[in-house]
């Protein structure tokens, strides 16, 4: 009856037995390993949103160099591709122009600057400098790009009308094609090969118009800056020592002991005395023989053309105080001197025959004041051109 007193709705104390704690254990541990999934799968998604951010950004950065800013002239993007571009231009430009004679820049960079074409330009160093060739074209590029920048602009200033870009690029692209035949390669290999890994006829159209737009106002510059008849004899008058050529004849008389004054004031005494025996040009060849020193000048001068020099330029006379002689603007045929050589310790007797000058350099003269006109015109425009090298894509090796 005692134990019936107790509420109805009371309930006895459960008794935890072991087996009820090894069901609470694996149950924790079992919500442990929900929660620890949740978490991974979560930081997984996170992961693989950074991966796709990071690929996202370099993907981004990659297309905007390529195609939007690989670097800035003058305030305005120029991206890998018009980069490239030039740099094939300028490139090909450089090697195929003379360097002197039949010369070529490239054969004088292949042959004595070690220049293999058949290398990548970046594995190859310029000059034995830590720069490589592909620096060296670079900058040449960036030159490029300026100079037709600045033609571009020329020709808005001047209202330069362009009315035959179909037919130049139309001719452009034809130019490729016969490249890529002659080389046995497709036609977007040989964009490639030319104007770099992205080029493509499309990739590289806005700037092949561009560029050819300024070609074409810089071959009519050609006609509208060409030096007047006037303007060549004008320079021509001023810079004459530079052109003109004389004949003349001489011959050193060198002291027997260099720095001795005695034998210096012997061999003026003979130098004196030869010039006061030359009257013209055959006794001067014949005073030759009569002073030289040893049996073998005197079987060299026994010819009467031992002495002579003709048309000799102000630049080839190695002796400074007798190219002044000479290309004194008064000098007269059959005019004698003794000329100290204080180098050589010897005199020299000259006798000054003619002074000429070659109307063919009136040419020469002209395209030189017409590519000083130009580099005038084109400087005014490049000088206030600023370079962005954006993320030092590019070693400017004029800093």
């Amino acid at each position: 009856m005692a134990k019936n007193n107790r509420p109805q709705n009371q309930q006895e104390q459960k008794v935890v037995t072991k087996y009820d704690k090894k069901v609470q254990k694996r149950k924790e541990a079992q919500r442990k390993a929900e929660r620890d999934k949740k978490i991974a799968v979560f930081a997984c998604i996170a992961a693989a949103a950074a991966i796709i951010v990071i690929a996202v950004c370099v993907a981004v950065s990659n297309y905007t160099k390529v195609h939007k800013k690989f670097i800035e002239v003058d305030n305005t993007p120029v991206s890998q591709i018009e980069f490239d571009f030039y740099y094939g231009v300028a490139k090909s430009d450089l090697l195929n122009s003379s360097l002197y004679g039949t010369m070529t820049y490239a054969s004088y960079f292949t042959s004595y600057m070690g220049y293999d074409t058949g290398k990548s330009d970046a594995s190859q160093k310029y000059a034995s400098s830590d720069n490589t060739w592909y620096d060296y074209f670079a900058n040449t590029a960036v030159t490029k790009i300026k100079e037709f920048k600045a033609l571009n602009k020329a020709a808005d200033d001047a209202g330069f009308t362009y009315n035959t870009l179909e037919d130049d690029y139309n001719s452009f692209i034809e130019n490729i094609a016969s490249e890529a035949d002659s080389n046995s390669i497709s036609v977007g290999e040989a964009y490639k090969e030319l104007f770099g890994s992205h080029a493509t006829e499309s990739s590289i159209k806005p700037y092949v118009e561009k560029y050819l737009k300024a070609a074409a106002y810089q071959k009519e510059l050609q006609t509208t800056l060409a030096a007047t008849d006037d303007e060549v004899a004008a320079y021509y008058a001023e810079n004459k020592d530079n052109y003109d050529t004389v004949d003349y004849r001489s011959f050193t008389i060198t002291a027997e002991t260099a720095g001795d004054t005695a034998s210096l004031a012997a061999a003026k005494t003979k130098a004196d005395a030869m010039a006061a025996a030359v009257t013209d040009e055959a006794s001067f060849a014949q005073a030759c023989t009569q002073y030289a020193a040893t049996d073998e000048d005197k079987e060299k001068y026994a010819d009467e053309t031992a002495s002579l020099s003709k048309s000799a330029k102000k630049s080839s006379v190695t002796n400074s105080s007798l190219a002044d002689w000479l290309f004194t603007q008064d000098r007269k045929a059959g005019e004698v001197t003794v000329i100290e050589d204080t180098d050589n310790s010897a005199y020299i007797v000259a006798y000054f025959i003619s002074r000429s000058y070659d109307e063919s350099n009136n040419t020469t003269i002209a395209n030189q004041l017409l590519s000083q006109k130009y580099n005038e015109l084109i400087t005014g425009y490049t000088d206030n051109m600023s370079v962005n090298n954006i993320k030092n894509r590019i070693k400017m090796l004029s800093e």
